[in-house]
C-alpha cells in the first residue's frame, strides 16, 4: 500500500516545463495582394522602437530575413534558425526585446520600408534565444506613399525610361528634383547653365528640398540651375555606371533623361554649359561620369568618393596577392569606418550586416554594381563571405570600373579634354578609409604636371567635405567658367554646417 500510495503522488506532480528556442510566426492580411513575394524582415531593439527602414550601421541590433514567394494572406510563416542573421538566432541576448516584422516589395529603392511594402505593429517579448519560444506578428499595415509638398523652386521629376524597362522587364524610372530660380523662363532664348548633382548612399531626388538649403548659400543661386539626380535602385547606388546587374544607367541617363530635362527646363545644352557634382557614392559617380564623358560636361565636383583606386577598396588592396576583407596579415581584423583615428566598425561585423539585407547594403551594392551576373542571376560575390578571401577572378572584372585604371590606360587620350575640368576633395581622416586614394590620385596627377585641383582637409572625416562653403566655391568655378555676373555679392559667407 505505502509503494502504491507513494506512486500515485509521483503522478500527480506538476510536469516540467517545455523549453522552447526562438522562433516567431509571421502573417500578412493580403494588403499588397493575397499572395507575395519578396523579403521579410525581422526587426529587433532593446530600445523604443525597431528600425524598420533598416539597421544603424554604427550600432546594428539583431535582425533576420528570408526570401518569400507565393506567401498567402492569413497563412503563418515560420521565421527561425534557417533565416539569415548576423549571428544564430538562439544566440540572442535575453532580455526584454520588441519585435516588428516587414515585407520588403521589389521596386526601385534600397531601403527595407518602401512603398508597395508592409509593416506591423511591434510585438514585446522577454526571453533569449535559446527559451523565447514562439512569437506571434502580424503584417497588415502598407507602407505609406512617399510626400511631396510644392515648392515654387523645386520641380519633381518621374519618367519611364524605355532602355532600363527593357531591361528588367518591368516599369523602372528616372527620378530627378530640378531646383529653378525665381525667375525661371523655360523659353528664354540662352540655356540655364546646370549642375547635376548626385547624393550618396541611401540618398535620391527626394532630397532636392535640403539641397536647394545648401544651394541658397550661392552668389549664384539665382543664374544656375540644379538638378539632383535619383542614383537609388533595390540593389543599393548604382552610380549612373552601366552594369551586368543595374542595367544601361550610364546610357540611360546621357541619352533618355538629361535631353528630356534639358529641353524641359532650357538647361545645359552643351559641354561647357553642364556640370557635375556628387558626394560619396555620387562623388564616385560623378567622377565616373565626367572621365568617361568628358566631351559631355564642363567639370566635376568629387567630394568624399568612394575608392577611385581599387589598391584602396576600404581598408583592402584588392590586387594584393592572398588580399582579405577581414584581417590584414597578421591575422588582425581589418577596420571599415572610424571615428577620427579610432577604428568604429570592423568589416566582419558589417559584411553580415550587410549580407542579411541582401541588396540594398553598402557591399553588395558595389557588387551589384562592378560584379559579373553569376548563374544564379545574382551579382557574383568579390570575396568569400566565410574567409574573406578575395576572388582574384573577380577583382578581374572589376578592373573596368578602377578609375584610376580607367585613367592611366587612357591618359593620352583623355587627359587634354579632362585638364581643369577635376576638382577633388577628400577628408584626410575619412569614416570610411576613402582618402588613401585620392591623396595616390594626386600624386599621380603631379608626376603628370595634370591641371586638377585635389584637396585633403586635415583630420576631416566623411561629411567634412560636404559644407556651405563648397557649396560657394563649385558655384564659384561654374560662374568663372561662364563669366557670370554676381549680381548678389552676398559678400558675408555662411558659416559651416
Amino acid at each position: 500500500m505505502i509503494e502504491l500510495f507513494l506512486s500515485l503522488c509521483l503522478t500527480v506532480q506538476e510536469p516540467a516545463v517545455s523549453v522552447q528556442p526562438l522562433q516567431f510566426s509571421v502573417t500578412h492580411d493580403g494588403g499588397a495582394g493575397e499572395s507575395i513575394d519578396g523579403r521579410l524582415f525581422i526587426m529587433l531593439t532593446k530600445g523604443k522602437l525597431p528600425l524598420i527602414g533598416g539597421p544603424n550601421w554604427f550600432n546594428a541590433e539583431p535582425f533576420f530575413a528570408l526570401d518569400v514567394e507565393d506567401w498567402d494572406a492569413n497563412t503563418p510563416l515560420v521565421v527561425g534558425e534557417s533565416a539569415d542573421a548576423m549571428e544564430p538566432m538562439n544566440s540572442l541576448q535575453r532580455g526584454e526585446w520588441k519585435a516588428v516584422a516587414v515585407f520588403r516589395k521589389q521596386n526601385d529603392r534600397a531601403r527595407i520600408a518602401v512603398q508597395g511594402g508592409l509593416y506591423g505593429d511591434p510585438v514585446v517579448f522577454e526571453g533569449s534565444g535559446a527559451d523565447a519560444g514562439t512569437v506571434e506578428l502580424t503584417i497588415c499595415k502598407p507602407v505609406p506613399e512617399r510626400e511631396w509638398a510644392l515648392h515654387k523652386n523645386l520641380r519633381l521629376e518621374e519618367k519611364r525610361s524605355a532602355l532600363l524597362s527593357d531591361f528588367y522587364g518591368r516599369d523602372v524610372k528616372h527620378g530627378a528634383c530640378v531646383i529653378v530660380p525665381d525667375d525661371h523662363d523655360p523659353s528664354r532664348e540662352e540655356p540655364y547653365p546646370v549642375l547635376y548633382w548626385i547624393g550618396g548612399f541611401g540618398s535620391d531626388h527626394y532630397g532636392g528640398r535640403f539641397m536647394k538649403m545648401m544651394f541658397t548659400a550661392s552668389d549664384y543661386d539665382d543664374q544656375i540651375c540644379r538638378v539632383i539626380l535619383n542614383a537609388q535602385a533595390y540593389t543599393g547606388h548604382h552610380v549612373f555606371a552601366d552594369s551586368a546587374n543595374n542595367g544601361p544607367r550610364m546610357t540611360a541617363l546621357l541619352e533618355e533623361w538629361i535631353p528630356y530635362l534639358e529641353e524641359t527646363y532650357n538647361l545645359g545644352g552643351c559641354e561647357e554649359n553642364r556640370f557635375l557634382a556628387g558626394h560619396s557614392s555620387g562623388g564616385w559617380a560623378a567622377m565616373w561620369l565626367q572621365v568617361n564623358n568628358p566631351d559631355m560636361f564642363g567639370g566635376a565636383w568629387v567630394l568624399a568618393p568612394d575608392p577611385l583606386d581599387f589598391h584602396y577598396f576600404r581598408s583592402c588592396d584588392l590586387y594584393a596577392e592572398g588580399a582579405n576583407m577581414y584581417v590584414d596579415e597578421e591575422g588582425t581584423k581589418k577596420p571599415i569606418a572610424r571615428r577620427g583615428t579610432t577604428p568604429i566598425l570592423f568589416a566582419t561585423d558589417f559584411v553580415a550586416m550587410d549580407d542579411v539585407l541582401k541588396d540594398g547594403g553598402q557591399i553588395s551594392s558595389s557588387e551589384a554594381v562592378f560584379s559579373p551576373k553569376g548563374e544564379d542571376g545574382r551579382p557574383v560575390t568579390m570575396f568569400d563571405r566565410e574567409t574573406g578571401a578575395v576572388i582574384p577572378e573577380v577583382v578581374e572584372y572589376w578592373k573596368q570600373y578602377d578609375i584610376r585604371t580607367y585613367l592611366e590606360d587612357n591618359w593620352e587620350t583623355v587627359s587634354p579634354k579632362l585638364a581643369g575640368k577635376l576638382n577633388i576633395i577628400a577628408g584626410g581622416a575619412d569614416t570610411f578609409y576613402h582618402e588613401e586614394a585620392v591623396i595616390q590620385l594626386d600624386k599621380y596627377f603631379k608626376t603628370k604636371e595634370f591641371d586638377a585641383m585635389v584637396r585633403v582637409i586635415e583630420n576631416g572625416d566623411h561629411g567634412s567635405v560636404f559644407r556651405t562653403t563648397v557649396i560657394r566655391e563649385i558655384d564659384d568655378y561654374i560662374a568663372q567658367k561662364l563669366d557670370l555676373p554676381n549680381i548678389q555679392n552676398k559678400t558675408a559667407k555662411p558659416k559651416d554646417d
